[in-house]
């Protein structure tokens, strides 16, 4: 078990059914608009909708206005599986292949023919003409653009991006797109990561890929099951607001039920979230936390880093790296003498040997730390100090 543990990448799991996560899901969801494009050939197996059904009830109940697109010809199992879900009505078809090139586009007589199918119910249906998949993807970003949805997700039987050692892309932001696909070999998977960077630079916060069975971790999870596409590489590092303390206790409570972080009571968790700092990205949620604790340690004016954990998603991208940096700048600001930051992990201790920190002995740190603290355990750590 760690003190604080340098991130370290998870293998990617089936979990159980995710609580929390959803929660902050919800909220983050809530009075927003998600457009859902359905990609040909999905559709014809009943099964592949289920996933989006459970989703699609778990939006419903929290006012989450959500826009399914799908295609002519997957409309009877889609209708049949939303069951009492699916809204009342004509489902409006558009036919992507004409007026593309008058703008705006979907024009105004459907961009009002949705609202109003909005206002009735929060699940609505559209479908395109034909089964083209190029056709469908292209009109789901036109229409993702038209409305500035809050997120778009792409439904394809291939699921998130791969990268060439064949492990899943999590995330991707924008500047890299242009690379993505050039290394894509279908025509169809090209058309929608090209579909995801003009809907960015159109205004659209993010948008997803993921198979249709995973939609729904995909959704609820901060792990995810697909490829999340932002515009910015990812985001800012700064103090938790007293509105993230939940959010943040969960990823602590996360972190030590993964085995990342050293098991603390409610009462010590409390105390470490006034002294956090957040990776956040973009609007969405956080995906990294670090603690600096300097109270214990004021006499000496010394810090002790803490509680530092990043979301499996984000592991690859260097946001350890820049809480920490974050950290070492507060430090700084704050005239500390010192930091130090403790673990009993391998990967860990070079993590903070390649950022600079020496391996120092129990005597080399604030003696503060070790009041009532198991001597066996502070045998099995490795202690790292870095002088500011």
């Amino acid at each position: 078990m760690t003190e604080t543990l340098a991130p370290a990448v998870v293998p990617l799991r089936r979990r159980g059914p995710i609580f929390t996560e959803k929660a902050f899901y919800l909220e983050e969801f809530y009075g927003k608009s998600l457009l859902f494009a359905v990609v040909p050939p999905i559709g014809s197996r009943l099964v592949e909708f289920d996933a989006l059904v459970k989703t699609l009830r778990e939006l419903r109940r929290n006012q989450t206005r959500c826009i399914v697109v799908a295609a002519a010809a997957a409309l009877p199992k889609l209708t049949q599986r939303l069951g009492r879900l699916c809204p009342r009505g004509e489902v409006p078809q558009f036919n992507p292949s004409r007026g593309r090139r008058s703008r705006p586009y979907p024009p105004d007589s459907a961009v009002a023919a949705i609202w109003q199918r909005l206002r009735a119910g929060s699940i609505v249906l559209a479908a395109t003409a034909g089964g083209d998949a190029d056709d469908l993807v292209v009109f789901a970003r036109e229409l993702a653009s038209r409305l500035r949805v809050f997120k778009l997700l792409f439904l394809d039987r291939g699921g998130g991006l791969t990268g060439p050692d064949g492990n899943r892309l999590p995330f991707v932001e924008l500047k890299r797109l242009r690379r993505v696909i050039a290394s894509e070999r279908t025509p169809l998977r090209r058309a929608i990561i090209r579909a995801a960077r003009l809907a960015l630079e159109d205004g659209v916060a993010s948008i997803n890929l993921t198979a249709p069975r995973d939609v729904y971790e995909e959704v609820f999870s901060f792990i995810g099951a697909g490829t999340l596409f932002t515009e910015h590489q990812y985001g800012d590092v700064r103090p938790i607001a007293i509105d993230d303390f939940e959010e943040a206790e969960a990823l602590i409570r996360r972190g030590q039920d993964e085995g990342f972080l050293l098991p603390r009571s409610d009462e010590a968790i409390a105390a470490l979230l006034p002294s956090c700092f957040g990776y956040r990205i973009g609007d969405e949620h956080l995906a990294g936390i670090v603690s600096l604790l300097t109270e214990p340690y004021r006499r000496e004016r010394a810090g002790e880093i803490t509680a530092l954990y990043t979301l499996t998603r984000f592991q690859r991208e260097g946001v350890a790296q820049e809480l920490i940096a974050r950290v070492l700048e507060e430090a700084r600001e704050r005239r500390l003498r010192y930091v130090f930051a403790c673990t009993s992990e391998e990967r860990a201790a070079r993590f903070f040997s390649r950022l600079g920190f020496r391996r120092v002995s129990a005597k080399e740190v604030s003696g503060v730390k070790w009041r009532a603290y198991d001597r066996a355990r502070i045998a099995r750590l490795s202690i790292f100090r870095r002088d500011l």
